[in-house]
């Protein structure tokens, strides 16, 4: 009797037990999904592609670009509805736009954006006409048809945060998911799936006795639903607390929704590998990552390997572990057989298919340098990112470009140099940044702060403060450009001569005596020469002349903030800088003393659609800008026939300048270059400042060339916009001789900016 009482008060206690759990993991789920559901992720947009009138494009890559967007294409003749694009010939083109074009005039292509109302398709429609140059001579918007200068496509989403956790996630809706797909998932992962009230009993003791019998763990037991559980409301620990916890939270879920919910949530956070340093989660991103492809143009071969990876995504990942793919989706495909949904003619076709390729390299390797630069952008402005859908000035095409010319670039001289070669053997990797800005917005389109952001995290773009050389050097000659000759009391202009001889200067207890590179001195030159040949000599007689106070204060007010010291060596660059420094300082010289307001972001929008931020550029005013015109003029001579004049050897023509910058002890390399529209910035060094030997010129200005030939000639080969107080004066050999301004193999004619009140009677 006795026994019997305390059997019945320990079931009544354990029902008790098991009634409270269940009331309390109740309310857990219920707080957790809420706050689950409430947390709404940052979400990056990079900039749309943009394309503008005098800039050189092929219909191909237009084309390329619609389609990474899924567009679809149309007839010329039929209606274009927004993601819908046309290609005509010219004859097609001119009877679409109701214009008449030339013979040289080649054909268009036209599209209307996805995020356009219907009932607006027809005045949205945009067409470009391109030349058999590749030229983009015309855009028109309509109708009415009207001509413009730019057209645009859509921001496409570039990644989406929780907290700090980089992710790839694309929401679907089950009706986008191919039912093959859903039978794949549920073949291999729950073949009880639509029966099971969250857990299978069945299953559990299925993989209990596979367990047993094999010795080790060779079956799982858990249902979708209970993977959905342990991956969105629980931790990854391995306790009996946890299990417990997620068997009647399974129950619980089922309880509250439908088994529809429930597959289509867990097809969306399930985790599916790693692209970079974004997570890959949901069959939507996964379909684009592994397929380059919308989960809706899935196949049934596709759908088993999305569910073979399902189980472990590094184990079965096709682009490294291809051999464990293929065999794990014959699997796949093997329960779908077995549970009817294929054919056995279905099952060989399938089973046949070649795995997909590994991914062409993106922007995703160095993407995470940029949304870094945002964040900080972010945080400097006192903005928490949480819940903001954030439209930054990242240019993917570009920032691919430009990863790719840095690494192409690093690779090469890992092996074809010796030096940087024996330093690669012993561990040391060479590294690099480039950054690229718009001259009149200040949007920042690219930050590559590394090689790789796996291996490391550190953004040499906007944190990296290393010795900047000669990338100092315009400085030293603007201050020069805005004063008189403090002797003579004339106006320096780029002809002013300079005394390019070894000199040791006295100050505070020491000497100081500069060097020219390989100990060459030039005697008398011009102000334009020095420059454009780096003469250090010449440049440091000249910044003692105009007084390194007057360089410091130019130089701040150009955009540079570290602090400057005033020691004579700071006329050569002997002091560091950051890299988004030299962009926004070369920027203004870019922008003939019109300094903008830099930025990573366009605008940002809050949960509730409202705006919190939009970029202004708000131009500032800083020198004279027919000084600037002047230093600009000269800068050019330095990709024509000076220190950078690989730049047009190498197959690069549009009108640009810029500065080569060597540190003394070799341990940095930098070139920054500018055209009328874009001003572009590259570093090259070790982490470790081991010197690397090179100089600006075979260490940054390859990677510059590189990314400007496929770049920079997106946009019209245009001169500079010479301010209207300028003159343009033409030196020829003559002249050039009689300054010492020519040697073999120099142009025999040189175009420099005066101002008008300073032009020379030549």
């Amino acid at each position: 009797m006795a026994f019997t009482i305390l059997l019945t008060l320990v079931i009544i206690c354990g029902l008790g037990v098991g009634v409270y759990s269940y009331f309390a993991l109740e309310k857990e789920l219920v707080s957790k999904l809420e706050s689950k559901k409430f947390i709404v992720p940052t979400e990056f947009y990079a900039a749309p592609p943009t394309f503008q009138t005098q800039s050189l494009m092929q219909i191909n890559d237009v084309e390329k670009q619609l389609l990474r967007q899924n567009y679809r294409r149309r007839e010329f003749d039929q209606r274009i509805l927004p993601g819908d694009y046309f290609i005509a010939d010219r004859e097609q083109c001119a009877a679409r736009l109701q214009v008449g074009l030339d013979e040289n005039q080649e054909a268009c292509i036209g599209w209307v954006t996805q995020d356009t109302p219907t009932q607006k398709s027809d005045s949205s429609l945009q067409v470009l006409v391109i030349q058999k140059d590749r030229l983009i001579s015309r855009i028109y918007k309509g109708a009415p048809f009207v001509e413009v200068h730019e057209a645009f496509s859509e921001a496409p989403l570039l990644a989406q945060y929780i907290g700090n956790e980089p992710l790839m996630q694309k929401t679907v809706s089950l009706g986008e998911v191919p039912p093959m797909c859903s039978n794949a998932i549920m073949s291999i992962e729950d073949a009880q799936f639509l029966e099971h009230g969250g857990v299978s009993i069945k299953g559990i003791f299925r993989a209990l006795v596979k367990n047993i019998t094999t010795g080790r763990k060779a079956q799982g037991g858990s249902t979708i639903t209970q993977q959905l559980v342990k991956n969105y409301f629980l931790t990854s620990e391995r306790t009996l607390k946890r299990k417990y916890q997620e068997f009647i939270m399974s129950i619980l879920l089922e309880s509250r929704f439908s088994k529809d919910q429930i597959l289509e949530t867990y097809l969306n956070i399930i985790y599916l590998g790693q692209n970079g340093a974004f997570q890959v989660r949901g069959y939507g991103a996964a379909a684009r990552y592994y397929f380059g492809k919308e989960l809706t143009d899935l196949n049934i071969s596709e759908c088993a390997l999305m569910a073979a990876i399902v189980n472990s995504p590094g184990l079965y990942n096709p682009f490294k572990k291809p051999v464990n793919a293929e065999r794990r989706r014959h699997l796949v495909l093997d329960k779908m057989k077995g549970y009817g949904y294929i054919s056995e003619e279905q099952f060989n076709e399938a089973d046949r298919q070649p795995l997909p390729g590994a991914p062409r390299s993106t922007a995703s390797e160095t993407a995470p340098y940029y949304l870094d630069a945002v964040r900080k952008q972010l945080a400097s402005q006192g903005m928490n990112p949480d819940g903001l859908k954030i439209y930054t000035a990242l240019d993917l095409e570009a920032q691919e470009v430009a990863q790719d010319s840095l690494r192409n670039h690093l690779e090469n001289l890992e092996k074809s140099n010796k030096h940087i070669a024996g330093l690669k053997a012993k561990g040391n990797i060479l590294e690099g940044s480039v950054l690229v800005g718009n001259n009149k917005t200040g949007l920042v389109s690219v930050v590559v702060g590394g090689r790789n952001f796996r291996m490391t995290q550190f953004n040499r773009a906007i944190d990296g403060h290393r010795q900047i050389g000669s990338i100092m050097k315009p400085f030293v000659y603007l201050t020069a450009l805005i004063n008189n000759n403090p002797e003579t009391d004339q106006p320096y202009t780029p002809i002013t001569l300079l005394n390019d001889e070894k000199f040791t200067y006295k100050y505070e207890g020491q000497a100081w005596s500069p060097d020219n590179y390989g100990k060459k001195y030039f005697g008398s030159v011009p102000m334009f020469y020095a420059l454009k040949n780096s003469l250090n000599a010449a440049t440091a007689s000249l910044g003692l002349a105009v007084g390194l106070g007057n360089i410091i204060d130019v130089t701040h007010t150009m955009g540079v903030t570290s602090e400057l010291k005033s020691f004579p060596a700071m006329t050569l660059g002997a002091f560091e800088m950051y890299p988004r420094e030299v962009l926004q300082s070369y920027m203004s010289l870019a922008a003939m003393g019109q300094k903008p307001s830099l930025s990573f972001i366009r605008r940002a929008l809050n949960s509730d659609g409202q705006e919190v931020y939009v970029h202004n550029p708000r131009p500032t005013p800083t020198v004279d800008p027919a000084a600037v015109a002047s230093l600009v003029s000269m800068m050019k001579q330095t990709i024509l026939s000076g220190t950078a004049r690989s730049i047009t050897l190498n197959g690069f023509f549009n009108p640009a300048a810029g500065k080569t910058g060597t540190t003394s002890d070799n341990k940095d390399a930098w070139f920054a270059g500018f055209t009328p529209y874009i001003t572009t910035v590259v570093w090259v060094g070790y982490d470790n400042n081991l010197p690397h030997k090179l100089t600006g010129s075979n260490g940054a200005v390859p990677v510059w060339t590189q990314f400007m030939k496929k770049m920079g000639t997106r946009f019209p080969a245009d001169d500079f916009p010479w301010p209207e107080n300028t003159e343009k004066v033409m030196l020829d050999q003559q002249t050039l001789e009689s300054l010492n301004a020519y040697k073999e193999g120099d142009p025999t004619q040189v175009e420099l900016i005066f101002d008008k009140a300073k032009a020379p009677d030549l």
